[in-house]
């Protein structure tokens, strides 16, 4: 499979970001989402249909899934090695070191509106990049 244009990256991106899963088709490049949170019985419907049609061929199939647990706090220590405010860099660090440290992250981040803006921007870069690398491990190119 050749590699995706930046477009379907980013979109696989945020669909993953956003807790969804993504079906790629090896050869067509189609990408397909699975909504977990969705409540719409027809959207439901859909999705389980295009689930059972992906498995039947599923060796056609990258399925890229919400990164882990290990992999988000990952993402957040890169991110306070990026604040340039020591203070914040303290608290985000004790965040982390705690119980629930994602969830204390979070708590930091909302604290402050301009750091929600950096941490979303950065978030977005690194779920792109990080998606970008699976396809890249995936494919072995």
């Amino acid at each position: 499979m050749s590699r995706l244009q930046q477009e379907a990256i980013k979109e696989i991106a945020r669909e993953i970001a956003n807790g969804n899963t993504c079906y790629i088709d090896k050869y067509s490049k189609k990408i397909t989402t699975i909504d977990t949170s969705t409540e719409d019985v027809k959207l439901i419907a859909d999705q389980e249909e295009a689930i059972v049609e992906i498995e039947k061929k599923i060796e056609n199939h990258l399925k890229i899934e919400k990164l882990s647990t290990e992999d988000q706090l990952v993402i957040m220590e890169y991110f306070l090695e990026e604040t340039a405010d020591k203070s914040v860099r303290k608290e985000l660090s004790n965040a982390l070191k705690r119980k629930n440290p994602i969830r204390n992250f979070i708590q930091v981040i909302d604290s402050d509106i301009e750091l929600v803006q950096q941490w979303r921007i950065f978030k977005f870069e690194e779920y792109q990049r990080w998606v970008s690398n699976f396809i890249i491990d995936a494919y072995n190119y």
